[in-house]
């Protein structure tokens, strides 16, 4: 991600008289911004060696460093910069070395200051900064999400603030008029809890506090619940879910599902690894809610070590969040790093799963970071593996499935959805695959008859026919299961990945394009839905039936 410049050492003049001013010091969160700037002395019409860079806490230092290694990202200065754009935005510059721009900006927990750079993102010299610019809502409660936990009379209600103490979740039964207070558990982390750069060093800002509370006895499916966080008596917004339906074949279920998605920046702006369409995504999803749980199976903001996009991502994922469960899985970008995953990669940036798991808490058996776990809801037992983590026989995710598959009533959740982050299997530019890793507990997929299995990690939408060891499967004159789907949808907001040309016979849809998906689902059919962003239009659908209850 980035951008080649110019030629080393080849800066613009700079006057003494190079300035770059705000309209304001004084926002709240996501307000706009407009920033001038001048006496640059431009280098041609393609000049991409002057920018304008955000800076947090305001007096950060960001002179220039050497490059780091993937899956850092210039500009290569010492703090990294929230986000910056080029001078060219503006058309004037060219002529006269002037311009200016509109940014919009979230609230970090910190001030911040706009900085004008020469010399591109790969040498970049500060020439100029502008007045701090403080929030005025920074006590606010905000990145308000909902998770599901292990009983439907439950539900979790996470969120940030830049306070340790004072915290408070107040909530109610919409029109009972009486309402109730829970102190929640407050946490957060530093440095040192991380693993490696970005994370601990270029990328690395404080995160403020996660506070994680439970509301407790609601009635499954009926309980209408309103919330709001607090910090020392400054409140949030008011929320309002509804309690997660209760495990039965007598209910009916709407699921929206998406993968390697990230976050947008809405003023068009630059910042670490860009996902321009991540945005519509959830925009589409927040408009196809109320919806009764959010699978986000892994690559969920792609900050790999840059905390301001955490928060970028929570503002986005909140949309959605505070009202509808959001379920996730860690993928490689939230967990890997060498030798303590199965992968010997640094794919998180050195963050180890640390500022996922401190955001989205999951229903787990043991600690956070080893995220698999499972849940009932209406007709669906859902599964989660940690696709990152060993998964071979013999290893304590396998035990895992074996022991949660072998223990699900079928007269109760009649169908399993099984969720991860990397795929079984998959289409690149190379052809289809079947992972061999995964390989190794496909027979429990047909053993135990799991109907959907849900991937992401490879950017494009892929779904297969009922199959199994790479062979479709011929279906059942009964009605009966007779292979897993499997479904590759991680195609939510990162760069595209290129399809083989010629799939192979299992492949019953291709395509690169940017979308979301819905699934619905009661005792007998299974109905998922492929859409673009971009026209909303509908690319794929298909339905499983079975009869109720399932052929032995």
């Amino acid at each position: 991600v980035g951008v080649v410049v110019g030629v080393v050492g080849c800066l613009p003049y700079t006057s003494d008289a190079a300035s770059i001013n705000v309209n304001t010091t004084s926002i709240k969160s996501e307000d706009w911004v407009h920033v001038d700037w001048e006496g640059v002395e431009p280098m041609g019409i393609l000049d991409l060696d002057c920018f304008i860079g955000v800076v947090s806490p305001a007096d950060a230092d960001v002179s220039q460093i050497s490059l780091l290694i993937y899956p850092a990202s210039p500009p290569w200065t010492k703090t990294a910069l929230v986000k910056y754009q080029f001078c060219i935005a503006d058309p004037a510059y060219h002529s006269t070395g002037s311009g200016s721009y509109d940014f919009t900006l979230i609230n970090m927990r910190q001030d911040v200051a706009f900085v004008l750079f020469t010399g591109g993102i790969y040498h970049p010299k500060e020439v100029a900064r502008s007045s701090p610019i403080s929030f005025r809502d920074t006590a606010i409660p905000r990145q308000i999400v909902t998770a599901l936990t292990a009983s439907p009379e439950e539900m979790r209600v996470t969120w940030n603030s830049a306070d340790g103490t004072g915290a408070l979740l107040q909530w109610g039964f919409v029109g009972s008029g009486q309402a109730y207070n829970i102190t929640p558990s407050s946490s957060t982390y530093t440095a040192a809890d991380l693993c490696g750069e970005p994370a601990t060093t270029q990328g690395w800002r404080d995160p403020g506090y996660q506070h994680t509370a439970v509301i407790k006895g609601l009635t499954p499916g009926q309980s209408k619940v309103w919330y709001r966080c607090g910090n020392n008596g400054v409140w949030s917004e008011t929320h309002q879910f509804t309690a997660a339906k209760p495990a039965s074949s007598d209910e009916s279920l709407h699921i929206l599902a998406v993968a390697d998605v990230g976050a947008t920046e809405k003023d068009q702006c630059h910042y670490h690894w860009e996902e321009p369409d991540a945005a519509m995504t959830y925009r589409h999803i927040v408009q196809n809610s109320p919806a009764d749980v959010v699978l986000h199976i892994g690559d969920i903001s792609y900050a790999t070590g840059y905390a301001a996009k955490w928060d970028l991502f929570m503002t986005q994922a909140s949309w959605v969040g505070a009202t509808t469960p959001i379920m996730t899985a860690l993928g490689n970008h939230e967990q890997d790093w060498a030798k303590l995953t199965h992968y010997d990669r640094n794919d998180s940036g050195g963050e180890c799963g640390i500022p996922t798991t401190r955001r989205f808490i999951m229903p787990t058996p043991g600690d956070q970071q080893h995220a698999w776990y499972s849940f009932d809801m209406g007709p669906v037992h859902f599964i989660t593996m940690d696709t990152e983590l060993e998964c071979g026989p013999g290893s304590d995710q396998y035990n895992f499935f074996v022991q949660d598959m072998e223990s699900i009533n079928r007269t109760r959740t009649p169908w399993i959805i099984f969720s991860g982050h990397r795929a079984m299997y998959y289409v690149d530019e190379n052809g289809s695959h079947l992972d061999k890793n995964f390989a190794q507990f496909e027979d429990l997929l047909m053993k135990y008859e799991i109907d959907l299995a849900l991937w992401g990690h490879y950017h494009n939408l892929v779904r297969t026919c009922p199959i199994y060891n790479g062979t479709c499967q011929e279906p059942r004159k009964d009605g009966g299961f007779s292979g897993t789907i499997h479904a590759v949808i991680g195609n939510g907001g990162m760069t595209l990945s290129p399809l083989a040309p010629k799939p192979a016979d299992w492949v019953v849809y291709q395509a690169a394009i940017y979308g979301y998906n819905t699934i619905d689902v009661n005792s007998t059919h299974l109905h998922m839905d492929f859409f673009e962003d971009k026209t909303n239009h509908l690319l794929h659908e298909f339905s499983i039936n079975h009869p109720f209850p399932r052929p032995q």
